[in-house]
């Protein structure tokens, strides 16, 4: 499908530039004549690989809004074309606004909305895709693109929540470590260096201090080095292949402060992700596909995968997922009243507030409960320092009396 850039004189005398890939002349025709424009001249050229690339995504936040402002306009009668057309002059993300381009084309073309998002699959994930094709099967689209919205607002928060509770345990280690190596690579070098000349008997803190400092300022390089290439390896890995991002969440599930994050982070997506398709009206076969092809989280796919199988199997939710080992018997009882209710639904939107509450107060306490530890540990280390020094000097002034 070529490219075309055009100019155009619009009704009130303004000049606009845009460019638009159409599959042949006739339909740029077409889009100049429905848009009420007066085409001055344009240009045509194949789409070339670097035409598709663009340094500025489309974040969540930004499409939430526009799925609320699209479900306002829509339910206030303005037609789905007309409405995405103003939207798109609003918009001032240049992503979003090729995106909203092809979502006009394929409305022009006479296709359903759902076609459109599936071409721009990178801007539109496929919860927001699925719920926009049901909303044009049951002839609620506005409703269920709200749905969406709401729900990509409360995902946004959910990770931001989580992000926050992780920044400041690891902010405060940074700096702890930078300070540490600061005081053994450049402060005590000099004050040891003092100690070595004079002829006084070091104990043996001040030894092992020596021996450290002198260790990390003949290593230092290789020991960096060494440290970089294992955390591009890692990251590498991490973005390249499945089973290592599997391990690594393993990994964080065993340790003790950062798992009760991360699993009430995996919880708080799985509940919310179920809710909103089965209370959309996907069934949950097909719930548990678009799930497992959405959330980020390996470990949580892979049991995704694995209740899907076990539902396919004729088995109770309850029964598959007590097998997973990641739900609390919490979990378990809450579902099972569910099913056994017919308002499984509820309780999955119970449980993701349940979840979303524990990662806010994680949030509130978590700086409060590791900040007196941190210092604790910190305090130790300099008091170890300390030691080490004062040792030599006070062997030095015994020597003088």
């Amino acid at each position: 499908m070529p490219l075309y850039r055009f100019k155009a004189l619009t009704r009130d005398g303004s000049i606009v530039k845009d460019q638009v890939e159409f599959p042949d002349l006739r339909a740029l025709y077409q889009y100049i004549q429905q848009e009420g424009l007066v085409l001055i001249k344009y240009s045509s050229r194949p789409v070339f690989p670097w035409d598709r690339l663009t340094f500025k995504g489309v974040s969540r936040p930004e499409l939430a809004e526009l799925c609320h402002n699209l479900a306002l306009l829509v339910r206030g009668g303005v037609p789905l074309f007309q409405a995405l057309r103003d939207l798109r002059e609003a918009t001032p993300n240049p992503r979003l606004k090729k995106a909203l381009g092809v979502l006009l084309q394929e409305i022009r073309a006479g296709n359903p909305l759902s076609a459109g998002m599936e071409r721009e699959k990178g801007v539109f994930p496929g919860i927001v895709r699925s719920l926009a094709a049901l909303g044009e099967e049951t002839g609620r689209l506005d409703h269920t693109l709200e749905e969406a919205a709401q729900h990509l607002y409360r995902i946004h928060t959910i990770i931001t929540q989580t992000k926050r509770a992780m920044l400041y345990p690891a902010f405060v280690l940074v700096a702890m470590t930078g300070a540490l190596l600061f005081w053994l690579l450049f402060v005590l070098p000099k004050i040891l260096g003092l100690f070595a000349q004079m002829q006084v008997a070091l104990p043996a803190p001040t030894r092992f201090l020596m021996v450290t400092v002198s260790f990390l300022q003949s290593y230092i390089p290789y020991l960096a080095g060494a440290a970089m290439v294992l955390l591009v390896t890692s990251l590498i890995l991490y973005r390249r292949f499945p089973w290592f991002r599997l391990h690594i969440e393993k990994i964080l599930l065993k340790l003790p402060v950062v798992s009760r994050v991360k699993r009430s982070s995996i919880l708080a997506f799985f509940f919310e992700y179920l809710a909103l398709l089965l209370g959309a009206g996907i069934d949950i076969l097909r719930s548990f596909d678009i799930m497992a092809m959405n959330i980020q989280s390996e470990l949580c796919k892979r049991i995704i995968r694995e209740m899907r199988e076990g539902v396919l199997r004729g088995e109770g939710f309850r029964d598959v997922a007590s097998r997973s080992g990641l739900f609390s018997p919490l979990d378990l009882r809450m579902i099972a009243v569910g099913e056994e209710t017919g308002r499984l639904v509820d309780q999955l939107r119970y449980l993701a507030r349940h979840y979303y509450e524990i990662i806010q107060g994680l949030v509130e306490t978590l700086s409060k409960i590791l900040e007196p530890v941190l210092i604790v540990v910190t305090g130790l280390i300099f008091l170890l320092i300390v030691i080490a020094l004062i040792g030599p000097i006070y062997e030095l002034i015994s020597q003088i009396h």
